[in-house]
C-alpha cells in the first residue's frame, strides 16, 4: 500500500486576512505608534486605541457568531496581534485578552449566560477579561495558590490575594483561580468570575513595572467576597479543573508570543530603514558585512518564531462548545523560543542606532523594556522548557522535594 502523502502546508494568507492586516498596519503606523510613548510615560491604559479596535471588529473576533462575534480562527487573532504590536505592545496585549485567555476558558467551559455576558462586554464595551492566577507565594508553582472559594448555599465566599494581575482595576470581568471548598473538603483548583465592584473585592499595589506600563499589573484582594454560585466557570474537581483552566492559558501564551514577535519585528523594521539611510565612512551602514550578519540572524529568528506561533495557533485542539485552543507543548515552544529571540532581535536593532537607540527620543529603548517581560510573564522560559521536556518524555516530572 502506498504511503499516505502528507498534507500540503499553505503559507499564503487569505484576501480577508491581508485586508485586516493592511488596515491595522496603516492605523498602527499613523495612529498607534504616535501615542505609544504616552501610554508608557503616563502609565495610562490606551482606551482610545481600544475603542478604535472595537469598531474595526478586532476585539472579540474569535467569539462565535452566535454571540455576536466573527467566529474567526486563532490564527486571525495572532496576525492582528503581531501587526499591532509592531507599533504598540500595550494595545496588542488588549487584543490578546479579548480573543484568548479567560475568554477561551469561559467559552469552552462556562454556562450559556456566562458566554453571552463576556461576549457582550468585549464587543460593546471593550472590556478586557483578566485572569487572576499569580499570588505572592504562588507564581510558577501555581498549584501552591491559597485563594479559596468556599461554598455557602447558593454562593461562594472568596478570600485571598492575587498579585501581578494584568489589567487589574481596568477589567470588569475577572476569572479568579481559587481552591474550592465544600463541606470542609478541598476539591482542588477551579475558576470563578468576580466582577469589578463586587463587595469584598478591592485593589492593592499597582506595580511600577519596567515595561508595558500602559496596562496595570495589580494586586487583587478578596475579603469575604460573596459571589453567586452561578459565576463558577470551572468547579474544583481534583486535577481536572486545573487542567481545564490551563488549556485556556495555552491560548494566552500563544497570544503573548505574538506580541513579543510583533515588537521585535517593529524594531527590526526600524533598524532596516535606519541602516539604509545612516552613513559611516562614506557609505550606508547596511553595506557593512558584520552588521548584515547581525540582521540576517535576526531575520532568521523572527521567521522561526513566527512559524512556531502560527503552528500552535493553526493546530489548536477542539474543546467543548466548538472552542479551539493550542496544545501545551506547541504553546510552550512558541513562548520559550519567541521570548528569547524577540529580546535578542530588539537588542540588536537598538545597537544599529548607536547612542540614539539608547535614548528615549526613539522607541527602541521602550521596545526593549516592553519585550523583556515575555521571558517572565505568563510562565517563565524555564517553566516552558519544563513543560516541553514533559512532552518529550511523556512524563510529568516533580519539582518538589
Amino acid at each position: 500500500m502506498d504511503k499516505e502523502q502528507p498534507k500540503q502546508m499553505d503559507f499564503q494568507l487569505t484576501e480577508a486576512q491581508n485586508q485586516i492586516l493592511a488596515t491595522l498596519d496603516e492605523i498602527g503606523r499613523d495612529v498607534f505608534a504616535k501615542k505609544a510613548a504616552r501610554w508608557d510615560e503616563n502609565h495610562e491604559y490606551p482606551w482610545e486605541n481600544i475603542h478604535q479596535l472595537r469598531e474595526l471588529g478586532v476585539l472579540g473576533m474569535t467569539i462565535p457568531e452566535a454571540y455576536g462575534g466573527q467566529g474567526s480562527p486563532l490564527i486571525d487573532a495572532v496576525l492582528a496581534i503581531e501587526t499591532t504590536a509592531k507599533y504598540c505592545g500595550v494595545t496588542a496585549r488588549a487584543i490578546v485578552e479579548t480573543n484568548m485567555g479567560a475568554l477561551g476558558c469561559i467559552m469552552a467551559y462556562g454556562t450559556e449566560a456566562q458566554r453571552e455576558m463576556v461576549a457582550q462586554r468585549i464587543l460593546q464595551e471593550g472590556d478586557k477579561p483578566a485572569i487572576g492566577m499569580t499570588e505572592p507565594e504562588a507564581g510558577t508553582a501555581l498549584t501552591d495558590l491559597t485563594t479559596s472559594a468556599e461554598r455557602k448555599g447558593d454562593t461562594y465566599v472568596v478570600n485571598g490575594t492575587k498579585h501581578w494581575i494584568t489589567g487589574g482595576g481596568v477589567s470588569v470581568t475577572n476569572l479568579i483561580f481559587a481552591r474550592f471548598h465544600e463541606e470542609g473538603k478541598d476539591l482542588g483548583i477551579g475558576g470563578i468570575l468576580v466582577d469589578k465592584g463586587t463587595a469584598g473585592f478591592s485593589f492593592g499595589t499597582v506595580e511600577k513595572a519596567m515595561g508595558l506600563r500602559g496596562i496595570p499589573e495589580t494586586e487583587l484582594i478578596f475579603n469575604d467576597c460573596v459571589v453567586p454560585a452561578a459565576n463558577v466557570v470551572v468547579r474544583g474537581d481534583g486535577s481536572e479543573g486545573f487542567k481545564k483552566l490551563m488549556y485556556g492559558y495555552n491560548g494566552q501564551r500563544v497570544g503573548a508570543s505574538a506580541v513579543a514577535l510583533g515588537i521585535a519585528q517593529g524594531a527590526h523594521d526600524l533598524a532596516i530603514d535606519h541602516m539604509k539611510r545612516r552613513k559611516a565612512f562614506g557609505r550606508a551602514i547596511a553595506e557593512f558585512q558584520g552588521l548584515q550578519w547581525m540582521m540576517a540572524d535576526a531575520e532568521m529568528e523572527l521567521n522561526a518564531a513566527r512559524l512556531l506561533i502560527y503552528r500552535a495557533a493553526c493546530n489548536a485542539r477542539e474543546l467543548p462548545n466548538n472552542v479551539r485552543l493550542p496544545y501545551m507543548d506547541e504553546a510552550s515552544m512558541a513562548k520559550a523560543y519567541t521570548g528569547h529571540a524577540a529580546l535578542h532581535v530588539v537588542s540588536e536593532s537598538l545597537q544599529m542606532f548607536g547612542a540614539a537607540g539608547y535614548s528615549q527620543s526613539l522607541p527602541l529603548e521602550r521596545m526593549f523594556r516592553d519585550v523583556r517581560m515575555f521571558q517572565i510573564g505568563g510562565g517563565t522560559t524555564q517553566a516552558q522548557k519544563n513543560m516541553i521536556a514533559r512532552s518529550i518524555f511523556k512524563k510529568k516530572f516533580s519539582l518538589r522535594k
